[in-house]
């Protein structure tokens, strides 16, 4: 397993977080941490770029399912990025896919986020 490597980039409308490495029960409660510093500072659009994450389980996607909640709640939004290999089979046999916003890459999500294509909080 490869250490979970988090790098947040704040923007004026949002905030990437890329993740690197593996996500797993040892490593989401960390990215469960970040993400609640975030949202305590009122950055709720958040895009998460998943190109470098190597591995995902069950305790990854749950810490993304309420991170997502959490920015809906307060009028937000969470894209998800360049979401390939485990993470990307994990969604599809959960049906969990079509739950988040995917984009193809962060350039992708940073237009979308640029033109103000968000989504919308009764998603």
């Amino acid at each position: 397993m490869t250490r979970l490597s988090i790098t947040v980039s704040d923007h004026p409308r949002f905030s990437v977080v890329s993740l690197t490495g593996d996500l797993d029960k040892l490593s989401a409660p960390p990215l469960e941490e970040a993400f609640t510093a975030l949202l305590t500072r009122g950055h709720v659009r958040i895009i998460i770029d998943t190109t470098d994450l190597g591995f995902c389980d069950s305790s990854g996607v749950w810490v993304l399912l309420a991170t997502m909640r959490r920015t809906y709640e307060q009028n937000g939004w969470l894209r998800l990025a360049g979401v390939n290999g485990f993470l990307g089979r994990l969604l599809e046999l959960t049906g969990l896919r079509a739950a988040f916003p995917i984009d193809r890459d962060v350039n992708e999500s940073l237009r979308q986020a640029a033109e103000g294509r968000g989504v919308p909080v009764s998603r």
